[in-house]
């Protein structure tokens, strides 16, 4: 599977908010995870994987996800989204991303993640 299908199955994946199983199927055990606003960063799938269980942990519910677009070049993919959320006080949360991804061996090695949301 060359990288444009596999990123067309972790988008279809991630649009259906299986973001934990997505880390096991498609993301490399010492991947890095960046957040390039903040620098704030993760350095591997497990800390991924902790980080956002913690986080979904603290939501009222996941409302969604829409890919806007994306796109392959190389071993870069680049994916635009909006995810829709609600809080743990019933608020809502609307996060708008492009996730840049590193591939190699059909895995992802590095990402990061830049927010516009504010």
């Amino acid at each position: 599977m060359d990288i444009q299908e596999r990123v067309q199955a972790l988008d279809t994946m991630t649009s259906k908010g299986e973001m934990l199983q997505c880390l096991a199927d498609f993301y490399d055990e010492n991947c890095t995870f960046t957040e390039a606003g903040t620098g704030d960063s993760r350095p591997s799938r497990q800390a991924q994987h902790d980080h956002l269980s913690g986080f979904f942990a603290t939501l009222k519910g996941f409302n969604g996800a829409t890919l806007h677009r994306s796109a392959a070049s190389g071993d870069v993919s680049f994916s635009e989204w909006t995810f829709d959320m609600t809080a743990g006080d019933g608020s809502s949360i609307i996060w708008n991303e492009v996730l840049v991804r590193q591939w190699k061996d059909g895995k992802v090695v590095q990402e990061k993640f830049y927010n516009a949301s504010s």
